[in-house]
């Protein structure tokens, strides 16, 4: 099937070339042979023509291919479920030959397995199983009629078995009786030790609630006063701390404004701001100072920045003076350098002219006939 979409394939693309070469050809002829119609150089219609007929075939193209690739893996997906199926029906058909041949061809059902059954031996019984044994026959000599030669033993083994039995229930017997009277009086005097804690225990239970709640009073009381100490305490506390806050604030550097508590340990010029009170007149005076001073440097900086601000206006102007004296002397030549180039093409004119006249009078005197012309046209090519 593959072979066959891919035969098709190729009987499509020489088709579609065989067609768009004729048709071509066709157009060819038609811009060719129609003087109305054809035209010298490139003919900008046809070439735009050409490329769109060359896009759409190749869409064309790229359309078939991916048709012929979806058909391909169509294909390919339908055989892969095909083998997929197969190789499911050969996994049964092999599961139930396995499951025939282990439920109706075993070993042990075959005609002969007797013959080379390897637990043979295991599997055979001894001569004589005992008198019952229904594979003993009369011409065995297995068994007699009569015949018990173990039976005064086994009849003594009977009696003494019997005799242990009677003594084993008759000592039981008395050994439970035995238990039961234990175990009776085992339970009165259990009940009897029980009764006598439980009022043991009543009794100390309620000497101890006694001695609990005495013992409650008393560290309530113990607690009682222990807090009103307590609050004596911190009453006597807290007015000794107000008197002291008082006197602080009164005799702290804030209300008396010592500038020297200002002073920060990192340095000489740093302050602590949280306790500055202000400058100094020495510090103003310094500031001033330095206001001054600065307002000195501000004045001559601004006059060095004029100076240097002339001095480059100065030199724009020198550079302008200069370019457009360049300028004009670029202009001078290309001037005269078009002048120039005037002049020789209007001399290359009337030598072209004269060439033309000399071809025209002497060398083209041989004019083609309607003969010359009629073997032309003949095809497109």
């Amino acid at each position: 099937m593959l072979n066959s979409l891919f035969i098709n394939h190729q009987d499509q693309k020489e088709a579609l070339a065989i067609e768009r070469r004729r048709r071509f050809e066709e157009s060819r002829k038609q811009r060719i042979f129609n003087a109305r119609r054809r035209l010298i150089g490139v003919d900008t219609d046809i070439l735009g023509y050409q490329i769109q007929e060359k896009h759409e075939t190749e869409q064309a193209q790229a359309e078939q291919q991916r048709k012929f690739a979806e058909e391909m893996r169509r294909q390919e997906q339908v055989l892969l479920l095909k083998q997929r199926e197969q190789r499911q029906e050969r996994i049964r058909e092999e599961n139930e030959l396995n499951r025939f041949r282990a439920s109706h061809q075993k070993p042990e059902q075959s005609r002969d397995f007797d013959l080379f059954d390897p637990d043979g031996l295991k599997k055979s019984l001894p001569a004589r199983l005992g008198d019952d044994d229904p594979r003993l026959s009369v011409s065995g000599a297995q068994i007699f009629d009569g015949e018990d030669l173990e039976e005064r033993h086994r009849r003594k083994v009977q009696i003494e078995q019997q005799r242990s039995w009677l003594e084993q229930q008759i000592r039981e017997k008395r050994q439970a009786e035995i238990d039961r009277r234990a175990a009776e009086k085992f339970l009165e005097d259990s009940l009897m030790s029980r009764e006598n804690r439980m009022h043991q225990l009543a009794t100390q239970e309620r000497y101890a609630r006694g001695k609990i709640h005495e013992a409650v009073n008393e560290f309530n009381r113990r607690l009682m006063n222990e807090q009103e100490q307590q609050r004596m305490r911190r009453e006597r506390e807290e007015q000794e701390d107000n008197l002291a806050e008082i006197y602080n604030n009164l005799t702290s550097d804030i209300l008396t404004e010592n500038p020297d508590v200002a002073k920060s340990s990192f340095g000489p010029n740093r302050v602590i701001t949280a306790q500055y009170k202000g400058m100094s007149p020495e510090e103003i005076e310094q500031i001033r100072r330095t206001q001054e001073l600065q307002l000195e440097q501000l004045k001559r900086k601004r006059e060095s920045e004029d100076n240097t601000r002339k001095a480059w206006d100065q030199l724009a102007n020198d550079f302008d003076r200069t370019v457009t004296m360049k300028e004009r002397e670029l202009n001078r030549r290309r001037h005269a350098l078009a002048e120039q180039i005037r002049q020789e093409n209007h001399l290359r004119s009337l030598e072209q002219q004269r060439k033309l006249q000399h071809l025209d009078k002497v060398v083209y005197q041989n004019r083609p006939t309607q003969a010359y012309f009629d073997q032309f046209n003949t095809c497109s090519r």
